[in-house]
């Protein structure tokens, strides 16, 4: 027996070693996609996106429920109406109604056939736990002596979807009834799970059960966790365990959502690697909504600019995440289509290495390197609302001398000479994603604006020293990230909500620059005023949320006097961000 074992593990551990690349049918089907519309989306990427790369066609979201006939929540009554459809064994099996070929018993394996004879492969949706049907009715556990009833943990319920219970880890029934869905899965020919309500929060304990499930039922599966954000501090637990885990929650075709998503991938950064792949969420490009969920304009194309789509793309490829498009692709646009079978930039996202930010804030630079020595990629990004130029130093990547290429428009776009910095204008929302082939090599240098420049003198936010005026207030820090354990909150909205930094110490008079330690969700806006003097407006873009796992920074320059000084922070008509602490130092 040994042998079989042995050659499942090795299987396992080539489980998505590069980025899952398919579609997922929630974006535009909501709960209520059809065999049908499965089918005319699997057609579709055999026909003209499998050669591509793109593999992967997931029934997203409570599959075993009859069609519902509106938006509304698809949670059951007291009774456990709408009934699911369930083995006698408490396993949930796909709707007949819904999906023709799994009637008789036969569950998915007809359709998961039908998809391999196209060279793709076949993902479901779970939800974490045990059906609360199944332990109502008493369900057998398959062979094992326990029941539904043995297995749940009814202390742990999902907060947002009534179906299920969690399992109880530390009792044989619950590992028992993980293994008998996962045999189940097995013989359908499954090849991809998405684990719902298993990140967010986050359960240890579940999470090794589902791995241990997977890796004894007989079949190589992707286990991909959602929803997010999985908590920072879980990394290395859930690179340990997972193949795919979210980072983000629900993300839709809105700007403020990317624009959150850019520090947030990058904190992720160091926690990739071959068959772990830390997940933004799906693509919501293409026709979105044509079936729920209420989230837009239904049954219309995505909200997101052509520029902002590729600033998607860029941002999804260069930090290798999965790619799995959202839309309903029969019905997506040329265009669209076009970002989806771009060589060099699907490329990049399955083939490239040592991916990383150089530089962060309003204009985001990543750069990664590839198996041909003379040839690097560069990301460039402009997160601003109007174009602008976006620079950058090739010595960062240790190039003195280049020929670039668009890799989106497939054009040279120019020549670069030794001691150069870079320098294109970007677009509104836009990337730019280039393709550096060498000519010459130079010295290594350190970006200068990939981390905070902490030299200086540090102020705190929450200090005793300073004034916090109207409705600003010291909180703690949720997530201990903040450097004295507290930062301020509350500053903007009307006038009198301030935060004024008393005693900035300065040995001579002139030009400074303040580093600002901060957190926010989203992108807002702040005036800073200097001993007094007219308020200077800043931007300050999202870090990743407000639950203190990810902090940003952003620079000002000031003009101090000898001696002491004040700096404030407001905005008398919407909310600021909330500040941890200023850093001071002199301009060199």
């Amino acid at each position: 027996m040994i042998w079989p074992l042995l050659a499942l593990v090795v299987a396992q551990a080539n489980v998505a070693a590069t980025p899952p690349m398919g579609w997922n049918s929630y974006d535009c089907y909501g709960y209520s996609v059809t065999e049908e519309q499965v089918k005319a989306n699997a057609e579709f990427m055999a026909e003209h996106l499998e050669r591509f790369g793109w593999k992967y066609v997931v029934i997203d979201y409570v599959w075993s429920s009859p069609k519902l006939k509106s938006l509304d929540p698809p949670t059951q009554n007291a009774e456990f109406e709408p009934r699911l459809e369930m083995d006698a064994y408490g396993r949930l099996i796909p709707d007949p109604g819904r999906f023709p070929s799994s009637d008789g018993g036969r569950g998915f394996k007809p359709l998961a056939d039908w998809l391999h004879a196209k060279a793709l492969k076949f993902g479901i949706h779970l939800m974490r736990g045990i059906p609360r049907q199944a332990v109502g009715d008493k369900c057998p556990i398959l062979d094992s002596p326990y029941t539904a009833v043995d297995a749940a943990n009814q202390k742990s319920p999902c907060p947002w979807l009534n179906h299920m219970w969690g399992l109880n880890m530390a009792s044989p029934a619950g590992r028992a009834y993980l293994d008998s869905i996962f045999r189940l899965y097995a013989s359908w020919g499954v090849d991809f799970v998405k684990v719902d309500d298993l990140s967010n929060p986050y359960s240890t304990a579940e999470v090794e059960g589902y791995r241990k499930a997977i890796d004894r039922c007989g079949r190589p599966i992707v286990l991909s966790l959602s929803p997010g954000p999985t908590p920072l501090e879980d990394a290395r637990h859930v690179e340990a365990h997972a193949n795919m885990w979210r980072l983000l929650g629900d993300l839709w075709d809105n700007w403020d959502q990317l624009d959150n998503a850019f520090e947030v991938v990058a904190a992720w950064n160091p926690y990739r690697s071959p068959g772990h792949w830390p997940d933004p969420d799906m693509l919501p490009l293409g026709r979105l909504r044509v079936y729920g969920p209420p989230t837009g304009p239904p049954n219309t194309n995505s909200r997101f600019t052509f520029d902002e789509l590729k600033t998607l793309m860029t941002l999804w490829c260069i930090a290798r995440c999965p790619l799995m498009v959202g839309g309903d692709l029969p019905q997506t646009d040329a265009r669209t289509i076009s970002l989806l079978t771009q060589n060099d930039c699907l490329s990049l996202d399955q083939n490239s290495f040592s991916n990383r930010p150089l530089a962060g804030g309003a204009h985001p630079v990543w750069a990664a390197d590839t198996a041909k020595p003379g040839i690097k990629y560069l990301a460039l990004f402009n997160r601003e609302d109007a174009a602008a130029t976006v620079r950058f130093r090739l010595s960062d990547i240790g190039v003195a001398d280049c020929y670039s290429f668009d890799a989106w428009e497939t054009r040279e776009v120019g020549n670069q000479r030794e001691h150069l910095t870079l320098a294109r204008t970007i677009p509104a929302h836009g990337a730019l994603l280039l393709r550096i082939i060498i000519l010459k090599r130079a010295s290594m240098t350190a970006s200068e604006a990939s981390n905070p420049n902490l030299n200086g003198i540090s102020y705190e936010a929450e200090s005793s020293d300073n004034t916090l005026s109207g409705e600003a207030a010291a909180v703690d820090d949720p997530a201990h990230k903040c450097s004295g354990g507290k930062l301020v909150r509350f500053i903007g909205l009307k006038p009198e909500n301030r935060l004024r930094f008393n005693h900035i110490d300065a040995a001579k008079a002139g030009r400074y620059v303040v580093t600002i330690l901060y957190m926010s969700a989203e992108r807002r806006h702040m005036y800073v005023a200097v001993n007094g003097g007219p308020p200077e407006h800043h931007t300050f873009y999202p870090t990743g949320g407000w639950d203190g796992r990810y902090l940003g920074w952003a620079e000002v320059e000031a003009t101090l006097r000898q001696g002491e000084n004040t700096i404030e922070f407001g905005n008398p008509t919407a909310w600021g961000v909330d500040v941890d602490r200023i850093i001071v130092r002199t301009v060199p």
